[in-house]
């Protein structure tokens, strides 16, 4: 065996035992990253309510009292352009009811105005004029109007379902955090109607 052959097989000898070194030596786990939350950013900050305490405001032909009240809003720093208030009402204790918009919706468009007073549902949709900004801060958003039947003293409800929704400038999605509905009781007390000023005699 010449001495050039000899060298020769001494080097793949050592290149093969480092070879077999790196295979069988453990490969260790990547350590891990750890990620802390993602801080998530809630468009979701309006508020809708349905004042609990009605007010006699007229009288009808019948001398039955009319009765409002008011749908409140909080945009909570969201600038809201348009309203869709989808309600459920008491058909046993309330009839002949109306909606229509509030001081808050200056010369506002309504989208849709649907009552149907079998199932006692209210689809009502309204929006600012186009060109107009949205607005921000507390207000009346519409004012609901009814006629009581039933006992002094019975409970009354009107709710909000779920597809109500609060649309906002710069935002593709509903910013309505909360709906809060209202519950009441009856009440004809002549001393709760607002007939106006009395003229003079």
């Amino acid at each position: 065996m010449s001495r050039r052959t000899l060298i020769l097989i001494v080097v793949l000898i050592g290149i093969t035992a480092v070879l077999l070194a790196i295979a069988l030596t453990p490969k260790q786990a990547p350590v891990p990253v750890k990620q802390g939350p993602t801080p998530g950013i809630s468009y979701a900050q309006t508020t809708l309510r349905i004042n609990n305490n009605p007010i006699a405001v007229t009288s009808t032909s019948s001398a039955v009292p009319l009765y409002s009240t008011d749908v409140t809003i909080t945009t909570g720093g969201s600038k809201v352009n348009a309203v869709q208030l989808e309600l459920a009402f008491d058909t046993i204790h309330l009839y002949n009811v109306d909606i229509k918009p509030g001081p808050l919706f200056k010369n506002a468009i309504e989208l849709l105005k649907k009552i149907n007073s079998e199932t006692g549902t209210i689809s009502y949709a309204i929006a600012t004029p186009l060109g107009q900004k949205g607005f921000s801060g507390s207000g009346v958003v519409a004012v609901i109007t009814f006629a009581e039947k039933g006992k002094p003293g019975e409970i009354a409800q009107i709710n909000f379902l779920p597809k109500s929704l609060v649309t906002a400038q710069g935002i593709d999605k509903s910013v309505l955090k909360t709906a809060v509905g209202a519950t009441f009781p009856l009440s004809a007390l002549p001393s709760r109607l607002n007939t106006g000023t009395p003229s003079a005699q």
